[in-house]
C-alpha cells in the first residue's frame, strides 16, 4: 500500500495541534513558585519553545497553502512496516516498564526485538537480558536515579 503525503501541510497540522495542546496543559503540569524570588518562571523556556513551535507551523501551513510550495514523499507500506513495528515494540516496552517494572520489561520485550530483528544465538539473548538488568543496578545504586522496580520486591 503506498500513499502520498504533504510535508510541509501535515508537519504543519500535526505539529501545530502539538503545540497548542502543551501549551493548555502547561498551567497544569508546571506550576509557579509559591513565591515570587525575582527568577524567571519554569514556564518561561517550554512557552518559548512551543509558542516558536506554533509559529513554525503556522509558517508551514501558509508554505503549503498559500505559495503552494510542498515537498511530497511516497509512503510505503513494505518499506516501512519494519520500522513501525520496532517503534510499537518500543512503546510496549515502555508500557512494560511503566506498569510492571524494567526488569520484567526487559525480560519480556527485548527477547522479542532481538527475535524480530532476526538473532538467533542464546548469548546475545542472555548478554543483553543482563546488560539491562545491569543497567537497573547502575542507575539505582550507582547513578541513585530509581527505576520502576519489580513490584512486590520494593523496587
Amino acid at each position: 500500500m503506498k500513499f502520498k503525503i504533504k510535508t510541509n501541510f501535515w508537519s504543519g497540522i500535526l505539529m501545530g495541534l502539538f503545540s497548542i495542546a502543551m501549551l493548555a496543559a502547561m498551567p497544569s503540569q508546571v506550576r509557579l513558585p509559591m513565591f515570587d524570588s525575582g527568577a524567571p518562571s519554569p514556564r518561561i523556556i517550554p512557552g518559548i519553545c512551543l509558542v516558536g513551535t506554533l509559529i513554525c507551523s503556522v509558517l508551514l501551513l501558509i508554505q503549503s497553502l498559500v505559495f503552494k510550495k510542498e515537498r511530497i514523499i511516497e509512503f510505503d507500506w513494505k518499506k516501512e512496516k519494519p520500522c513501525i513495528i520496532m517503534i510499537v515494540l518500543l512503546c510496549v516496552f515502555v508500557a512494560l516498564v511503566i506498569n510492571i517494572g524494567f526488569i520484567p520489561g526487559v525480560v519480556i520485550i527485548f527477547p522479542i526485538i532481538l527475535f524480530y530483528c532476526g538473532e538467533r544465538k542464546p548469548f546475545i539473548y542472555i548478554f543483553t537480558v543482563a546488560a539491562g538488568i545491569g543497567i537497573f543496578f547502575l542507575f539505582k545504586y550507582v547513578f541513585h536515579v530509581s527505576l520502576p522496580g519489580i513490584p512486590g520486591l520494593g523496587g
